[in-house]
């Protein structure tokens, strides 16, 4: 079994081969997020990452200043590789009810999963020590979300559908209504983080519910 020094069988740690260097900081990145999700911010270790991604803790320094670097970068990859895919499901075309639940599908999808329960947890946990964990979250996953409701709410509202006065007021409204709620529930362990049919359903119940108070 490694420990936190032993190198792994068969690759020799150390300063990366010339040209490499950017393969030795994805192997970090690689190595962290599971060891993250699955030991927390606390337990988890440079010396059982630097291991796990198979380079020296000389290397690791060179790439990162410290742990908490190191989750800032894995945070923003983790955002990145998820919102991408809400914002092609967004769409931007049909009714304000097929728009607006197609993003709140398409958020719940990738919100409702194991890693992304685990990883809301971890921020939450490091919240007081850590706060720019929690404002990195927002400014690159909530913010981006916020605007994807925003950009269908302007269009309903240009198109005479609906009517809004303050835009940014309503799609925060929309996203405690449809998707914070299972989200949170999940991350307290009071839900499973899968959605389910009757998540579905409350879904549209709770879109429409939404859109009939902006069509008054």
């Amino acid at each position: 079994m490694l420990n936190e020094t032993t190198p792994a069988r068969g690759r020799r740690l150390g300063r990366p081969a010339r040209g490499t260097e950017g393969d030795a900081t994805l192997r970090i990145l690689n190595a962290a997020m599971p060891i993250f999700l699955a030991e927390g911010f606390e337990a988890a270790s440079i010396d059982g990452i630097s291991a796990a991604a198979g380079v020296s803790k000389k290397t690791f320094y060179v790439r990162f200043s410290s742990k908490a670097d190191l989750f800032e970068a894995v945070c923003l990859r983790f955002i990145e590789e998820r919102i991408p895919a809400i914002e092609r499901e967004a769409g931007y075309f049909g009714s304000a009810s097929e728009c607006l639940h197609r993003i709140a599908l398409a958020s719940l999808k990738v919100a409702l999963t194991p890693d992304v329960i685990a990883f809301q947890r971890v921020i939450t946990a490091e919240a007081l020590r850590f706060p720019q964990f929690a404002l990195l979250m927002n400014d690159f996953g909530q913010t981006r979300l916020h605007s994807i409701i925003e950009r269908c709410l302007e269009q309903a509202v240009e198109s005479g559908e609906i009517t809004v006065p303050d835009i940014r007021f309503a799609a925060e409204c929309f996203l405690n209504l449809t998707i914070r709620p299972p989200v949170d529930r999940a991350v307290l362990g009071l839900e499973r983080a899968e959605l389910t049919h009757v998540k579905r359903e409350t879904l549209k119940r709770t879109t429409e519910f939404f859109l009939r108070n902006c069509r008054t």
